[in-house]
């Protein structure tokens, strides 16, 4: 696979958008996603800000960047800010703004707030999709804020235990000289088509399914969706911006018990695949259970999170049938299953 750009008079329309929970105690970080977002060398896109009812003040200061942002420019980008009563999580949140996109948007493209992306990004991952009608989702080389060129996201594999991998986390992002397949972009600063959600998921009313994949995977199922449908999910070997992982979830983990969704989630996705592991990774977890030394709350809610992502698992699997891991691309591996 080659890098093609496209050349067209009419740049197609990009929503994108940026989902903000309590995050003044990294607001510098926040500051400067925006203002890198609001000055994106792309002619056609809007920003949706989507805030899930922020508490600690950060949305005041959100709009009064933006409002100071847009006085000193004369043409400042489409932006609207959504306000939400309560916290929907990332995936509902990107779900509410979906809905409020423009509906001429050919593709959506998503923007932790707490990377910064380069001005060109979204002009090359556009153009190289523009020439590749066949991938239906794309991401660049993320580097990690501050660390002297390493790779923070460069796509997720998983493999037949529905493990997640991310090999290339810490690499030099100059190893990369083409493009790649990955078995999901990762969800820090993706890029969509339109056509490809829809096709993939048979709604145009939401992108990321948040009964089963609430604050984890909800990226891996889309991409795998994706793949099951007829189209390729590719990493491109461009640097696309800057990333402080997990600078506004730290502190929001405890409160939603991340451990128990993070078990759940990925028991759920196990349970849609035809995977032939996936009753070891069961019996491993009640495993883990019984020879646990950990306290009788972590052990019960492992146990919760193993029949909930069961149960999950069926319900989705009617509803959007088997995900055939033979149309992706995931790691091989031994018989021994590491939760």
């Amino acid at each position: 696979m080659h890098i093609k750009i496209k050349v067209s008079s009419l740049e197609p329309k990009v929503s994108v958008f940026w989902i903000n929970y309590n995050s003044i105690h990294v607001i510098d970080i926040i500051k400067k996603s925006l203002s890198a977002l609001l000055r994106l060398e792309y002619p056609n896109y809007e920003l949706i800000i989507v805030d899930n009812g922020s508490t600690d003040g950060s949305l005041r200061v959100i709009e009064k960047h933006i409002k100071s942002y847009k006085k000193k420019n004369e043409n400042p980008s489409r932006t609207h800010v959504l306000k939400l009563n309560k916290n929907l999580g990332f995936a509902g949140g990107a779900n509410f703004a979906y809905r409020a996109k423009d509906p001429t948007s050919e593709y959506v493209a998503i923007v932790n707030n707490d990377a910064i992306p380069r001005k060109d990004y979204l002009k090359k991952l556009v153009s190289f999709m523009e020439s590749h009608e066949n991938v239906g989702a794309v991401q660049g080389l993320i580097l990690r804020l501050g660390s002297d060129g390493k790779i923070d996201s460069a796509g997720m594999f998983i493999d037949e235990f529905v493990k997640v991998h991310a090999p290339f986390i810490g690499k030099p992002a100059g190893i990369f000289r083409k493009p790649f397949h990955v078995s999901f972009v990762e969800g820090t600063m993706p890029l969509y088509r339109v056509d490809a959600i829809v096709h993939s998921l048979k709604s145009d009313n939401i992108m990321y399914i948040t009964a089963g994949f609430l604050y984890f995977l909800e990226d891996a199922f889309l991409s795998l969706m994706m793949w099951n449908h007829g189209y390729e999910c590719v990493v491109l070997p461009l640097i696309t911006g800057e990333h402080y992982r997990k600078a506004t979830l730290k502190k929001f983990a405890e409160q939603v018990g991340l451990q128990y969704y993070s078990l759940r989630n990925r028991i759920a996705l196990l349970e849609m695949t035809n995977s032939r592991k996936k009753q070891l990774v069961f019996l491993n977890v009640l495993r883990r259970l019984f020879i646990s030394r950990a306290s009788y709350h972590v052990r019960k809610n492992m146990l919760r999170a193993l029949v909930d992502g069961i149960y999950l698992g069926k319900i989705l699997r009617e509803k959007y049938g088997v995900l055939n891991l033979g149309k992706v691309p995931v790691l091989r591996c031994s018989t021994k299953v590491r939760l």
